[in-house]
């Protein structure tokens, strides 16, 4: 029958326990041999648990280790992701750049063709809608052209692009987490 380490060590200490009490208690039978053997039987069971703690602490350093180089490669590849995030937001910056810069191309476009068609006498102040003259043959008035474009709100337009992509942002992190 196989003790454990701790059971062998408790052993040994009742043991050589018993034999101080033995020749204590005036037993003839026990020499210093049996006492020499119980105290060599409880340093080899202390130098056992010893080893076993030893052993489990030498695993626990193996997984601790290996757990770590698992966080070291999570933390790299955050790193990479923030880096590709980083990357992606300069581009987005640049983007928004160039379409504010459009917009205020197309305000400066329509601007002027508004001031022209005002003093051509051809707008009432209304924008977008019909141009309209004076027909020259019979004096009615008829349409020559319609202005289409719109002023264009960055403001407006950029706040509902970037609320649907939030919301829809929003959306797929609570799907991917139920």
């Amino acid at each position: 029958m196989t003790q454990t380490n701790e059971n062998a060590v408790e052993t040994a200490h009742a043991q050589i326990e018993s034999i101080k009490q033995g020749i204590m208690s005036g037993d003839t039978k026990l020499t210093s041999s049996d006492l020499s053997k119980a105290r060599s039987e409880l340093e080899f069971a202390e130098l056992r648990e010893e080893a076993k703690k030893h052993r489990e602490e030498r695993a626990d350093e193996e997984k601790r280790r290996a757990n770590l180089l698992v966080i070291k490669k999570q933390l790299s590849d955050i790193a990479d992701s923030r880096q590709a995030i980083d990357k992606r937001f300069t581009l987005f910056e640049k983007s928004l750049g160039d379409y504010l810069s459009s917009v205020v191309v197309h305000q400066k476009e329509l601007q002027s063709v508004r001031d022209s068609l005002q003093n051509g006498g051809f707008l009432n102040g209304r924008m977008p809608g019909p141009i309209k003259d004076i027909n020259t043959s019979d004096g009615r008035e008829v349409v020559i052209g319609e202005i289409v474009a719109e002023d264009i709100s960055p403001n407006e337009t950029i706040k509902l692009l970037i609320e649907n992509r939030l919301a829809q942002f929003n959306q797929d992190l609570r799907t991917k987490h139920t």
